[in-house]
């Protein structure tokens, strides 16, 4: 199949950049859903700092998208996943896995299950799979 464009990260990304917006911005209506929940909730701080951590996210990748196109979001979405601690952990902020949780959404879209970099290093020092779920 011909590729356009560099390889960059291993990973051409071939959905069209309105696509990938339409599917952000409707993710981002649901973060402003679970914000607006987010007081009903057994924590509401937590809950609402982070929701309001994924809306933030969003709207940086947004703008990556619109600015400088699909492919580069992608690399610097890579790279923001990367600084965040290794392992997610209930110990994390609610900025942290809100983000993380935004990050690994865009990737979804994309269709890339996982960044590179962080390929089979989902496990934890015994090797037991993690597994991040939201509880209210």
């Amino acid at each position: 199949m011909p590729q356009n464009g560099t390889r960059g990260e291993g990973a051409m990304i071939q959905l069209p950049e309105a696509e990938v917006l339409r599917a952000l911005k409707k993710f981002k209506r649901l973060a402003k859903q679970d914000l607006l929940a987010s007081a009903h909730t057994s924590n509401p701080d937590f809950w609402r700092s982070q929701a309001e951590a994924r809306r933030a996210t969003y709207d940086q990748l947004m703008a990556w998208v619109e600015n400088e196109g699909v492919e580069a979001a992608y690399r610097k979405a890579v790279n923001e996943h990367a600084a965040l601690p290794l392992l997610a952990s209930a110990e994390d902020s609610p900025e942290v896995t809100g983000k993380r949780q935004a990050l690994e959404m865009f990737f979804t879209i994309l269709g890339v299950t996982q960044p590179p970099e962080h390929a089979g290093g989902q496990e934890g020092q015994n090797g037991q799979a993690l597994v991040a779920e939201a509880s209210s």
